[in-house]
């Protein structure tokens, strides 16, 4: 099964990544966030718990640096983030 996941990954090909405008990014991390929110994590496994916490901070992450990116812009900052 694991192996069958690797090849679907590797033909996976991210050519219209380039075209993702920075409200995409922004959007798709929210619904990640918003489809994991109300999960108890004491109800799931750890390893699915683990799974979660990691959607939520990998979601504030890109959240995060978007918004720096376009702070930077509008007030024209160095990169010193």
């Amino acid at each position: 099964m694991s192996e069958e996941k690797q090849e679907v990954s590797e033909e996976i090909e991210w050519e219209d990544a380039e075209t993702t405008t920075r409200s995409d990014l922004i959007s798709c991390a929210y619904y990640a966030i918003s489809a994991v929110e109300d999960i108890d994590l004491t109800l799931v496994s750890k390893m699915e718990a683990n799974r979660i916490k990691t959607i939520r901070r990998q979601s504030l992450d890109i959240i995060a640096n978007v918004i720096g990116e376009m702070h930077a812009e509008i007030f024209d900052i160095e990169e010193d983030i």
